[in-house]
């Protein structure tokens, strides 16, 4: 029988690490997250780095005393799973605090699941055919993001990247920026808890009102295609159809976003992404039908015959068009749904994914693991 291990799984976004101690919890391992509550989602946590100070010279102080004290807890794990290289305060913290991490711990990896150093790079050298980097800048009102600009995080990234014993891309985008590392493993898909009991589908067609929803994100609009959407709905009003329900939300904390969610039947995720994010997998899972990321490439990769969500692009015509069809075409929702949660169950189970995290550990630092 494979050793209990001990894990760290230091940062969040999105839920991807709570889904992910789900799986090695459920494999009988033990699990600690440390991170700040992914900020306004408040998400789960056993060591807390979270601020709540508006002021960002105080926040910061107070930010790199509660890390120094934090660090104390994060030492004798088997593994150490560091989500993103910005986890902690980027002026003179980060590198001497991801130093002691790699001293006193086992074994060290880094997710490639979000912005960074790298996939700015790769966005530059125009290496991605759909991203939301444009958007990123546009909500910024800046030419270069902090990750091209701001020293510490780009020092905090190559240190990292140069330094763990391997780095895990999350999904076809994050890939792309690090597949030249000799240190890249191959994709491990987002994690998604799976209940053991799923609620059963809707039937669409016999519903008089369809509820289309989008929960933007303040400071991150044109990031997700919040303005396309926005005109998109607008339009959708203007037609005044009494078969139609619009949600619109901003930066809701994630289990409020949950309950909303579980108010509608489409959902409008992100313009942006070749791919589904972490938010539309969850929806996906509940059987909403999503609009978002399912260009060729992401076809190809998971050898789908079907799209599981509808994919659009950031442009309100094809939002609208999309809504429209489904409203017009109820069998399409059914079917949307019914392959959006086979897909979910298939690829993204957390359990199956855990595992998949285990075997990579094993693989690329076995003298550390189960030894």
């Amino acid at each position: 029988m494979a050793k209990k291990l001990k894990i760290l799984l230091l940062g969040e976004y999105s839920n991807y690490f709570n889904n992910l101690a789900h799986g090695l919890r459920e494999l009988n391992h033990e699990v600690t997250l440390a991170n700040n509550g992914d900020l306004f989602k408040n998400f789960n946590r056993d060591i807390d780095l979270s601020v709540n100070i508006d002021n960002l010279y105080v926040k910061t102080f107070f930010r790199i005393i509660k890390e120094n004290l934090a660090i104390n807890k994060m030492k004798g794990f088997d593994i150490v799973q560091i989500i993103n290289p910005n986890v902690f305060a980027a002026i003179a913290n980060n590198i001497y605090l991801y130093k002691k991490i790699l001293k006193h711990n086992r074994s060290v990896f880094l997710s490639a699941v979000g912005d960074d150093y790298y996939w700015w790079q790769a966005y530059r050298q125009d290496k991605f055919t759909k991203s939301p980097h444009l958007g990123f800048l546009y909500d910024s009102n800046k030419e270069k993001a902090h990750w091209e600009t701001f020293k510490g995080l780009i020092d905090a990234n190559v240190f990292l990247a140069h330094n763990c014993t391997a780095i895990i891309p999350g999904s076809i985008s994050y890939h792309i920026p690090y597949r030249h590392f000799k240190n890249c493993t191959p994709i491990i898909l987002q994690p998604i808890t799976i209940p053991k009991e799923q609620s059963p589908l809707i039937d669409h067609t016999k519903l008089e009102v369809i509820t289309v929803y989008h929960g933007a994100q303040l400071g991150r609009y044109a990031f997700k295609g919040t303005p396309a959407i926005d005109i998109a709905l607008a339009n959708l009003r203007k037609l005044n159809r009494s078969d139609l329900n619009i949600i619109r939300t901003d930066s809701l904390p994630f289990d409020q976003y949950l309950q909303v969610i579980g108010k509608a039947h489409i959902l409008i995720d992100q313009t942006n992404f070749i791919e589904p994010t972490m938010n539309a997998l969850t929806s996906m899972l509940d059987g909403k039908v999503v609009l978002g990321g399912c260009e060729p490439i992401f076809m190809e990769s998971h050898q789908l015959k079907e799209p599981p969500l509808v994919n659009i692009q950031n442009d309100p015509s094809s939002i609208e068009a999309a809504i429209i069809d489904l409203l017009d075409n109820r069998h399409k929702m059914n079917e949307f749904s019914s392959r959006a949660r086979d897909y979910v169950i298939r690829k993204h189970d957390s359990v199956k994914i855990a595992q998949q995290f285990l075997n990579c550990w094993r693989k690329y630092d076995s003298n550390s693991v189960d030894k």
